[in-house]
């Protein structure tokens, strides 16, 4: 995994290089931004604008729009998707509201009463700038203003993607804002490794004995339930249970991961293709998604981490900084 590290200072540059973009987050025709860089100056190999590649045929393209990564495909045959940034605070606030400071603050509600990955103008629906962008790394920077869907204090973020030869997707996040306020981005990365758009014949294995209880509205209660002998038991690999459609039979779960610090936390196989995924992060949680066609495998706070107490905290202060690394490592 060191390879990927060789390209944690593109994420304090591009923060540094955000003062010189743009000043709002109003959405902008989904085009490259006219501030954008192309910088040599640490890989000058020769790139194609908005993709990343090995040698092996693994190809991964981007999109300004929500920084996302578009889609990932090996030799031609597609095996992920619409990967967004989701943000500022990714998942789900009860009621759209929250108390910081002894104030409250309401946000936006676009999912019924409930406020969902940072509003129906959060992080992965407005255009980012792009920073600069090398043979093996893409930066992305947002400048988000005091207010933004209902958020306390203007926040500068930045995400470096990184790609090795190894197959390692790294994805770093930087944050600051000049008021408490909340920070937990996530990437919602679409995976269907049989290149079939299908989730089925997939098998998951999650370092987590432990998940979180929702209610009927997927709101947590905050009781971490035991995984053992229940559905949620991934400690040891299994299949994937995949309904027809999305219901309430399928996962759309948080799932407490083990242990503290950039590990390993999950794996997963596509048993057609014999493609797979090991997601490594410093995260306290990963939600487990599944529709019929795709599985999300998203590093990430615990939703609603504002209203419970026994959850990491998801506040980031003013004038500190927010740093996080997650990485999917692909490999057949």
């Amino acid at each position: 995994m060191n390879k990927i590290l060789k390209c944690f200072a593109l994420t304090t540059l591009g923060f540094l290089l955000v003062a010189c973009g743009n000043t709002n987050n109003e959405e902008t025709p989904n085009s490259e931004p006219e501030n954008s860089v192309a910088d040599s100056s640490v890989d000058d190999r020769p790139f194609v604008n908005d993709e990343l590649s090995t040698e092996s045929g693994l190809v991964v393209k981007f999109n300004a729009k929500g920084a996302r990564i578009e889609t990932i495909k090996w030799d031609g045959t597609q095996i992920a998707k619409d990967g967004f940034i989701a943000g500022r605070c990714a998942n789900r606030v009860a009621n759209a509201t929250f108390e910081l400071n002894g104030q409250t603050y309401n946000l936006d509600k676009n999912n019924g009463q409930h406020h969902l990955h940072g509003g129906s103008k959060g992080f992965g629906e407005i255009n980012w700038t792009k920073v600069s962008q090398t043979a093996s790394s893409i930066v992305y920077s947002i400048h988000s203003q005091d207010g933004d869907m209902g958020y306390p204090g203007t926040m500068d973020m930045t995400v470096t993607y990184t790609l090795s030869e190894e197959g390692e997707l790294g994805i770093e996040y930087f944050a600051t804002t000049d008021k408490d306020t909340l920070c937990n981005p996530i990437n919602h990365l679409y995976m269907s490794l049989n290149g079939n758009n299908n989730a089925k014949n997939h098998k998951l294995w999650l370092d987590a004995d432990k998940y979180t209880e929702k209610d009927s509205g997927l709101i947590p209660t905050g009781n971490l339930i035991d995984v053992a002998g229940t559905k949620y038991d991934f400690t040891t690999e299994k299949a994937v249970p995949v309904n027809s459609g999305w219901n309430a039979d399928n996962f759309d779960d948080n799932f407490v991961l083990n242990g503290d610090g950039y590990r390993k936390v999950a794996s997963m196989t596509g048993t057609v293709s014999h493609i797979s995924v090991d997601v490594y992060t410093d995260r306290p949680g990963l939600q487990l998604y599944v529709t019929s066609s795709d599985i999300c495998l998203e590093a990430q706070n615990f939703p609603d981490a504002i209203h419970h107490d026994n959850f990491p905290s998801p506040v980031l202060r003013a004038n500190e900084e927010f740093r996080s690394k997650t990485t999917y490592v692909f490999t057949r």
